[in-house]
């Protein structure tokens, strides 16, 4: 079977002359590949003709995902156990308020995965291609980007709805590179001289980065002139609305619109005609939209562009305002809708509140079901209790669903998956046990994980399943220690009691027992059958033996000769157990006890001198042979033992 891999140099042709050309074959569906190879039939009406002897050859034809990255692996397994630990609190109950601090910190948790997985982008291992980062490392930004926008606009929201100061920390955090070339500039001996000096405090204008803005003027030749103390004035006095700091949104407008006032008035006074640079920034502080259009190649985009227009028009804005300032914004920018890209279309929707279309178009641009199926719970957790959310639960079943199909695929996540579905519905419980059903059991660590997987969920058949599978693959190759394990994990009565036989005939064979630790911790999986009883006990017998407890180890090896529970080809084997007992100074055999041994030997001697025993291999013949060997022996024991425990049971003691 050949696999295909992405880097194939024809795109949709398999490298095969079977194949080539109209691409005729059987496709079927295997998790994340696809199965293709020639269909005679269909070639027949094809008109095409098979060579004699040609060979046919059977493709997996696998879908490359970034999900199966050194670095988005990583993402993969730290999320689960923020989206777990996300379902527990989530299922105790609460409030919209009391659930809000929980959400906030698990997306959090989320885009500090996420920065993480950026950083680590950077460093890229030999063997991996520093395109292929580059365009992760995109993806990841991407994430990022949507996720805190979305957290500002529908988890971690402000009292009243004003969003415009947390916008504009989004904006500063996504575009920094005003505050690196400040930097730079500020690092030299004359930062006015800096090729970029008033880019950069524009820039830092359009941020609102006053602070920052005001210590780049202060370099300034010029900055102890009227034009420079005035301007640092208005920049020292601008006001911030705090969303705690105990001022209504009504009593902020006012302040607002006062020192704006006072920006207009300044500018109309002349007070920077000396200067147009600083009447470039008065006309940004008075919201002057043709002045703030000129600058946007300073803001990198259209929702930089916004962002900035609203700081110096509506600084109280809420969420229904951003749809109208977003349209003006690209507008602006791009002229027209046609010029839009996929990101847009999704900061534009989140700016709409139009969370349908967010997760629709996350799912065509991002290529990935990470972010949608983490985003979407996300989402229905905020908005569980408001009917017009009502298809978020839906959806988000959906798409751990898809999510989890991916992971299980792949030969180190496939365990990720099923712990997804744990918190799909019916559904999910459905597919877990599909999942666990068709893991390929590669080796007896992947067979323990998937049993107790299955076991944790309840998931009977597979467990059973599991272990016949392993059972049968163990006997094959002669490990019987291993196979009565997985026999009586089967619950398997047939299968354990034939390698319970296997293990006694070896042990006739050359005296040894086939891990013995494992058969002195069978418990009461004993009784799963007649045989596997049988081997327990008689194990027991022998600890009893070791540990010099002859009595116990007597009245024990008598029990299992009279319940019949031994296999006939192992009667020999017991009276020659017995036989060092018999010879004990002291009788620890009964004459009851006696009488059944001999009436084993009677029987065992009739059987074997007629020849009417059933032959049953090696172990039969190499017991018979050895019980030939000792029955005088076994005969003379136990003759005398009968005298010694008539004497001492007919004594009285005084």
């Amino acid at each position: 079977m050949d696999s295909i891999s992405r880097d194939t140099e024809e795109k949709w042709a398999l490298p095969d002359p079977v194949l080539l050309g109209r691409m005729h074959g059987v496709v079927s569906s295997l998790c994340n590949s696809l199965m293709v190879f020639p269909h005679r039939h269909r070639l027949h009406h094809e008109g095409s003709q098979l060579e004699p002897g040609k060979e046919v050859r059977l493709y997996q034809v696998e879908s490359f995902s970034w999900l199966w990255g050194r670095q988005a692996r990583k993402l993969i397994n730290e999320s689960v156990g923020t989206f777990l630990s996300l379902q527990k609190i989530m299922q105790e109950g609460g409030g919209a308020e009391e659930r809000k601090p929980t959400l906030v910190k698990k997306c959090r948790e989320y885009r500090s995965m996420i920065q993480a997985s950026m950083e680590e982008s950077i460093i890229f291992e030999p063997e991996e291609v520093e395109s292929d980062l580059h365009a992760y490392g995109q993806v990841l930004y991407k994430m990022e980007l949507i996720l805190s926008l979305l957290e500002i606009l529908f988890i971690d929201t402000k009292p009243g709805g004003l969003v415009l100061n947390q916008l504009v920390v989004w904006v500063r955090s996504h575009f920094p590179t005003n505050h690196e070339k400040k930097s730079e500039a500020l690092e030299s001996d004359h930062p006015h001289q800096h090729p970029s000096y008033w880019e950069i405090i524009y820039g830092l204008v359009l941020q609102g980065s006053l602070d920052d803005v005001r210590q780049m003027l202060s370099h300034h030749p010029r900055a102890d002139t009227d034009p420079f103390l005035s301007m640092d004035e208005l920049l020292r006095k601008m006001p911030f609305y705090q969303v705690y700091g105990g001022v209504s949104a009504a009593e902020f407008t006012v302040r607002w619109q006062h020192w704006q006032g006072e920006c207009e008035r300044r500018l109309e006074e002349g007070h920077f005609a000396t200067c147009p640079k600083l009447l470039t920034i008065c006309k940004i502080l008075c919201g002057d939209l043709d002045t703030i259009g000129s600058l946007w190649d300073l803001t990198d985009t259209w929702y930089h562009l916004m962002v900035s227009t609203l700081l110096y028009t509506n600084p109280t804005a809420k969420l229904f305002h951003l749809a109208g300032a977003a349209q003006d914004a690209i507008e602006h920018t791009r002229g027209n809708h046609s010029a839009i890209t996929p990101l847009d279309r999704i900061l534009l929707a989140s700016m709409e509140a139009d969370t349908h279309q967010v997760i629709k178009e996350c799912q065509q641009v991002l290529d990935n079901p990470w972010f949608t199926t983490h985003l979407t719970d996300l989402l229905y957790h905020t908005f569980y209790q408001q009917a017009e959310f009502k298809f978020l639960g839906d959806l988000r079943e959906t798409l751990i669903l898809e999510y989890s199909e991916v992971l299980s695929g792949h030969g180190s996540l496939w365990q990720v998956g099923v712990l997804y579905l744990d918190h799909c519905g019916t559904s999910g419980i459905a597919m877990a046990q599909v999942v666990l059903e068709r893991r390929p059991l590669t080796s007896d660590a992947v067979a323990h994980k998937v049993v107790q997987m299955a076991r944790d969920r309840k998931f009977d058949n597979v467990v059973m399943s599991v272990c016949r599978v392993m059972g049968r693959r163990a006997l094959d190759l002669d490990r019987l220690g291993s196979a009565i394990w997985w026999g009586v994990r089967s619950r398997d009565a047939a299968f354990t009691s034939h390698i319970a036989h296997k293990i006694l005939q070896r042990y006739v064979e050359d005296g040894k027992f086939e891990s013995s630790p494992l058969l002195d911790q069978l418990g009461p999986a004993m009784l799963l059958s007649d045989t596997l009883t049988f081997l327990g006990k008689y194990r027991e017998f022998h600890m009893l033996y070791q540990d010099g407890k002859y009595q116990e180890a007597a009245t024990l090896l008598v029990s299992l000769i009279s319940s019949k529970l031994a296999p006939e080809y192992f009667w020999p084997v017991l009276l020659l157990d017995a036989l060092p007992l018999l010879k004990c100074p002291k009788p620890v055999i009964t004459s009851e006890q006696t009488y059944e041994l001999m009436y084993l030997l009677n029987n065992l001697h009739t059987a074997t001198t007629t020849n009417t025993e059933k032959q049953n291999g090696t172990a039969t013949e190499t017991s018979q042979e050895a019980f030939l060997e000792k029955e005088r022996d076994i005969r003379l024991a136990l003759t005398n033992n009968l005298a010694k425990a008539i004497i001492k049971e007919g004594t009285v003691e005084s």
